[in-house]
């Protein structure tokens, strides 16, 4: 099968290439960072770009994997970055329907927020765009997706988890935002996509999944079970949420509205996923070694 594989230099992205090419023909699409993995062809362009469109139609693939997505983009002067980057992904997600082929679309746990965020509302528009489109497609909503680092790409922005094992294994002190009691269900990037592989060669059922780990942790857990995996003990200094979210509004990498909302929990029901692919996400507690390699 041929795939062409938006956000293919993004941490999801380039593991997702990794995996596929081992048994498709995989293209991976990038603004800025290239791939450097086996039997990956990469392709530079830009998805507001109608020129950039049109080259992409050209590869002829049998299905897209849409994972690109802005969190934040610059908006100029009076334009919020957060509805800078709803604007970039609407562009990008009308690319993805003019390419006119079977779609998965690697969404968000975030549309079940009952917190509205710019974000969360433009990752519910383009799951209701694909559905509304006629074109067989699947969307994949990813809770927390965690995974090694891969020694030959380096992702534009830094993956949280590498930042959060990093601090768990180097310094006796880890800054939690809020309560920590806040649940996620962290699912290996390798499960993420091992699942949207099977989807592609059982044939795209025209549904969203739920995707995630076996069990809900609360952030607490997460730090304290990376912690295990790295034999340390750090202590964990729960600070004040307004303190982040004032900070994010400072750095380029982070959403306040995001912030604001992170004492929502973000829970996947994995079910009807394993039951449509017959993948069994793996405990976090397995997979946490994987964050120290």
């Amino acid at each position: 099968m041929r795939l062409l594989v938006t956000g293919g230099s993004s941490f999801v992205g380039a593991h997702f290439c990794r995996l596929a090419a081992r048994q498709h023909e995989v293209f991976a699409v990038h603004y800025a960072t290239p791939l450097s993995l086996p039997g990956i062809t990469c392709l530079r362009a830009d998805l507001r770009r109608p020129r950039d469109v049109t080259r992409l139609r050209q590869v002829e693939a049998d299905a897209v994997v849409h994972i690109a997505c802005k969190i934040q983009e610059p908006g100029g002067k009076g334009v919020d970055p957060a509805q800078a980057a709803v604007q970039t992904n609407r562009s990008m997600m009308d690319a993805v329907l003019e390419l006119g082929r079977p779609t998965v679309y690697a969404s968000s746990t975030v549309v079940h927020w009952s917190r509205s965020t710019p974000y969360a509302e433009s990752r519910r528009e383009d799951e209701q765009r694909l559905a509304d489109s006629g074109l067989p497609w699947a969307v994949v909503r990813p809770s927390a997706p965690y995974g090694p680092r891969l020694a030959t790409h380096r992702p534009r922005h830094r993956e949280s988890f590498h930042t959060l094992a990093d601090l768990v294994r180097r310094s006796p002190v880890v800054p939690v935002i809020g309560d920590g009691r806040y649940r996620r269900q962290p699912l290996h990037v390798d499960d993420l996509s091992g699942a949207i592989l099977a989807l592609l060669d059982a044939g795209l059922p025209r549904r969203a999944f739920d995707a995630g780990g076996p069990q809900p942790l609360a952030f607490d857990e997460i730090v304290q079970t990376i912690a295990r995996a790295a034999g340390t003990n750090p202590r964990l200094l729960h600070l004040p949420k307004a303190l982040f979210v004032a900070a994010a509004k400072y750095h380029p990498d982070f959403d306040p509205n995001l912030i604001a909302a992170v004492d929502e929990d973000e829970l996947a029901d994995p079910g009807e996923l394993i039951a449509a692919t017959g993948r069994v996400p793996r405990e976090f507690a397995a997979g946490a070694r994987d964050l120290l390699r």
